[in-house]
């Protein structure tokens, strides 16, 4: 019989699961819930699979010295880099995580962004309120669209961005996608269109949702020229995390009043208080929300559940974390 350790906190279990995933899993085997005041080691001794979250207890190589038989490490959040050292997959056990559940949702409120941003309905209703007036605005007038006219850019196949590309495909063809890991053909196959460089994104599209992974590769990758060669009235979202731009460089481009800017994360969070970011009109900001909140939440338990029994049951996992994509890997 399976020894299932849920090594969550309090906070974060009430959160994530029901009890009825809780009872679930008793039906596979033998199930522990962490208090979040007992030494985890010891907690973890004898586990042959083990279900964390955010603010668990990193899970290092010495797991072996308590819980040799360690499988499976289902993690009930998005990225495992901070909760599994490198070493523990090495030498064999199992990963998976809700990055894929996580991606879907945070698609959705990039979509959201993009469907309100391509009518620039943050800036009339800020202009409307500020101003006293209604239309009379002609410089947004022209940058204000409907969805089936401009092009429109992902940065990153990630999970977020290939969930995001199937639900614009509703609305058009012009979507235009920057990954130098997937190939044309199989970009096509989802219905947009690969471009080879960054610049391309910035030179074409009118709207544009960075969803790549924060990795070493990514740190800081878009910059100065990136938002210099944007189009006069253009949007670029940012749902992913605020150290792959050069937030300065994005700054001194809104200034000049020519672009837009939706973003959910920044790169210091909470934002600094005197950022300049607070006080720009053609920026819209949210607390790094895209991501679950609330009831949402409680997606994470239902699909960590389900990838635990299709582990056991010895199925296919979802959404397994593979150790050679690591580097590439949120």
């Amino acid at each position: 019989m399976e020894k299932i350790a849920i090594l969550v906190v309090p906070e974060q279990l009430e959160k994530n699961f029901g009890k009825e995933e809780i009872e679930k899993l008793k039906n596979y085997g033998e199930v522990k819930v962490w208090n979040g005041n007992e030494n985890f080691k010891e907690f973890l001794k004898g586990a042959t699979i083990i279900i964390t979250s955010w603010d668990s207890p990193e899970i290092t190589s010495s797991i072996f010295s308590f819980a040799p038989d360690i499988k499976f490490i289902m993690h009930s959040a998005g990225s495992i880099k901070s909760i599994v050292e490198r070493e523990v997959m090495e030498k064999g056990v199992r990963v998976s995580s809700c990055s894929n559940v996580l991606g879907k949702f945070v698609a959705i409120t990039a979509l959201g962004y993009i469907l309100t941003s391509v009518k620039k309905i943050f800036w009339w209703n800020d202009f409307i309120k500020n101003t006293g007036k209604w239309r009379e605005n002609e410089k947004l007038m022209e940058y204000t669209d409907e969805i089936v006219g401009p092009d429109i850019g992902i940065i990153s196949l990630s999970n977020v961005g290939k969930n995001l590309l199937r639900f614009l495909r509703i609305f058009g063809e012009q979507i235009y996608v920057y990954d130098p890991y997937w190939s044309e053909e199989r970009i096509k196959n989802l219905g947009g269109k690969k471009v080879n460089t960054l610049l391309e994104i910035a030179e074409k599209c009118e709207i544009i949702a960075l969803c790549a992974p924060l990795t070493e590769e990514t740190k800081g990758m878009i910059g100065k020229d990136f938002f210099q060669k944007m189009k006069d009235g253009s949007v670029f979202i940012n749902t992913a995390r605020g150290a792959i731009i050069d937030e300065n460089a994005l700054i001194e481009e809104l200034k000049k009043e020519r672009i837009f800017a939706c973003l959910d994360v920044t790169c210091n969070e909470p934002l600094d208080k005197t950022s300049p970011l607070r006080k720009l009109k053609n920026v819209v900001i949210s607390p790094h929300i895209a991501g679950l909140v609330k009831n949402g939440l409680k997606e994470l338990g239902k699909f960590s559940v389900e990838e635990v029994v299709r582990f056991i049951r010895g199925e296919k996992l979802e959404n397994e974390i593979i150790y050679e994509k690591l580097d590439i890997t949120a």
